[in-house]
């Protein structure tokens, strides 16, 4: 189950990445309608997300499976799927005029998908690529993340 050896994987900086990209352009163009950010954050929730975050793109990137990699897994697929939905909403936030209101707005009836669907890409992607070390992380850093999502865009 846990075949893992040290070694750098082209496959995970490559999912790694993907999802970062479009945090370039937010860095850009950033929201029309900045609003300062939640004070009230519990401070213990932001350094297991900050740290889950970067145990998950070590584990990613410098451990690899000795298992196959299959693009017809449908973890693969899910992954894919999460990944698209969450361009979409990024998408929607730049064509809506970079509203911050449209970071949170539910999108087909699932809260926060911005927290939601890059934290369920990641998941899926480390499961299609049996990296179930970054499988941990992510489910840990899930958790903190959507907490501290949640608590920025509803508790200010």
């Amino acid at each position: 189950m846990c075949d893992l050896r040290f070694k750098f994987s082209f496959f995970g900086f490559i999912v790694f990445m993907i999802p970062m990209l479009i945090n370039i352009v937010y860095v850009i163009f950033p929201p029309i309608n900045a609003v300062e950010e939640a004070t009230n954050v519990n401070k213990i929730w932001e350094s297991i997300e900050g740290i889950t975050r970067v145990l998950y793109a070590i584990a990613i990137c410098i451990l690899v499976s000795n298992q196959k990699i299959n693009f017809k897994s449908p973890w693969f697929i899910l992954g894919l799927v999460f990944l698209i939905l969450y361009y979409i909403v990024w998408m929607r936030y730049f064509i809506g005029g970079r509203d911050v209101k449209l970071l949170g707005k539910s999108f087909l009836f699932i809260p926060l998908p911005l927290a939601i669907f890059p934290v369920l890409y990641y998941l899926f992607a480390a499961i299609w690529l049996h990296n179930y070390v970054a499988v941990i992380f992510m489910v840990i850093f899930g958790i903190a993340h959507n907490i501290v999502s949640y608590i920025s865009l509803y508790n200010k």
